[in-house]
């Protein structure tokens, strides 16, 4: 694949994907406008929304601005007529990433990863300045920096992990010829068992919003009939909370590590104890319950039990399969070839990086949804880098303590 070959495969994915995360929300409501509102109103409108809700998917602010007879009817006052709304729907914003991850695993990334780069981010960017150029006038506006930068820093997202995630990712394989053995082996087991620990955590709230969505079914359709949507209302609101469900996992996972999270400003939940008030009448919301179960304060051990997991798998990706001793003879071994010291160098990079995408996390699904206490959603970020990052750091010390201990004994044994 020569270079102009491969950029015009990146703009017509870059364009792909655009049209792609656009009409998942564009065409629903195209269907409303048509069935439900009969053709009355102006579907420059409905395109008008659909990009206010890509742009959200991808955390770009947006400022709502009420008509007073509408904020006097919602018992807003004046002050509250205008709201920014903040918090990402990271359905589409998610796309966007493995889209880039997709784009950056090419071969012809591979060959020409500069201009690959170049050509896919421009793209995106360029995209982003002719949607919001030619937006239809209407009650919600954005900073144009903040739509041009932000959804493009998901597709660079996704371009970086292609860069350095997998067996065949070009990053490694540069460290490998820069970094010494034993550092690269402390970075890799702590990049690794850090993935491993965000990943498994969230996978499991994944797993736990799932069994909430069954548990809670009646009280979702309940909320449903109480919005009195028609068919295609009933798909469109489908299809926002689909892009709205991967921010609800991540307040899953974020509740797991302990801070829990805030659905407007003296409404927490956390298992260390939950207050919730009045909320919007989502559906997806019904799933959240009015307290804490029994015991829930037990589940910040959960992250601990996935951190040593991840740990006690990455042992032998640190020290091999024949540890020995944790701490040898100082005049044969170096201080930083002594296996305890490459334990704790693996565990604080892991918990290091840990704490990072905690922080990552809760920064991306917390901020404003609303007006009044609603401008309070989500979590404390510092919290949940603290809370998360520690846990990481010990849960995979003592995984990594425990498999070399483990296989010390083994060892012996035979």
């Amino acid at each position: 694949m020569n270079a102009r070959l491969n950029a015009f495969a990146t703009v017509l994915d870059v364009v792909v994907l655009v049209g792609l995360g656009l009409g998942l929300l564009f065409a629903p409501l195209t269907f409303v406008w048509a069935f439900d509102d009969g053709f009355a109103t102006d579907l420059l409108i409905s395109w008008a929304i659909a990009v206010d809700g890509w742009m959200l998917g991808h955390g770009v602010p947006l400022t709502l601005t009420l008509d007073p007879s509408l904020a006097q009817s919602l018992s807003l006052g004046e002050s509250s007529s205008s709201f920014v709304v903040d918090i990402a729907l990271l359905g589409l914003g998610l796309i966007t990433l493995l889209w880039g991850y997709r784009i950056g695993r090419r071969s012809g990334t591979r060959i020409y990863p500069v201009s690959t780069w170049f050509v896919a981010v421009g793209t995106l960017v360029a995209l982003s300045f002719v949607m919001v150029f030619f937006l239809p006038q209407h009650m919600v506006t954005m900073e144009l920096m903040d739509a041009l930068v932000r959804p493009a820093l998901f597709l660079a997202a996704g371009l970086a992990l292609a860069t350095w995630v997998g067996s065949r990712a070009p990053g490694g394989r540069v460290l490998e010829g820069v970094l010494p053995e034993t550092v690269l082996a402390v970075m890799r087991t702590g990049v690794k068992t850090a993935g491993a620990s965000v990943l498994g955590l969230v996978a499991l709230a994944s797993l736990a919003i799932a069994g909430l969505v069954v548990w809670s079914f009646g009280t979702m359709i309940v909320l449903y009939e109480s919005l009195q949507p028609g068919v295609w209302g009933i798909i469109t609101l489908s299809i926002a909370q689909l892009a709205l469900l991967p921010t609800a996992i991540v307040w899953g996972a974020l509740w797991m590590v302990g801070p829990g999270f805030a659905l407007g400003t003296g409404a927490l939940v956390s298992p260390l104890g939950t207050t919730v008030q009045a909320v919007p009448a989502l559906p997806l919301l019904g799933i959240i319950p009015s307290t804490p179960p029994m015991g829930a304060i037990m589940i910040v051990a959960v992250p601990l039990a996935v951190s040593f997991i991840a740990g006690v798998a990455a042992t032998t990706m640190l020290l091999g399969s024949n540890p020995g001793n944790l701490w040898r003879n100082v005049g044969d071994t170096e201080f930083h070839h002594q296996p305890l010291v490459q334990i704790l160098a693996a565990s604080a990079v892991a918990g290091a990086l840990g704490s990072f995408g905690g922080f990552v996390l809760a920064s991306m699904t917390s901020g404003s949804a609303g007006p009044g206490r609603f401008q309070n959603v989500g979590a404390d970020p510092a919290q949940v880098a603290l809370w998360w990052g520690l846990e990481i750091f010990v849960g995979v010390l003592l995984g990594l303590l425990s498999g070399a201990l483990g296989r010390r004994s083994q060892k012996v044994a035979r």
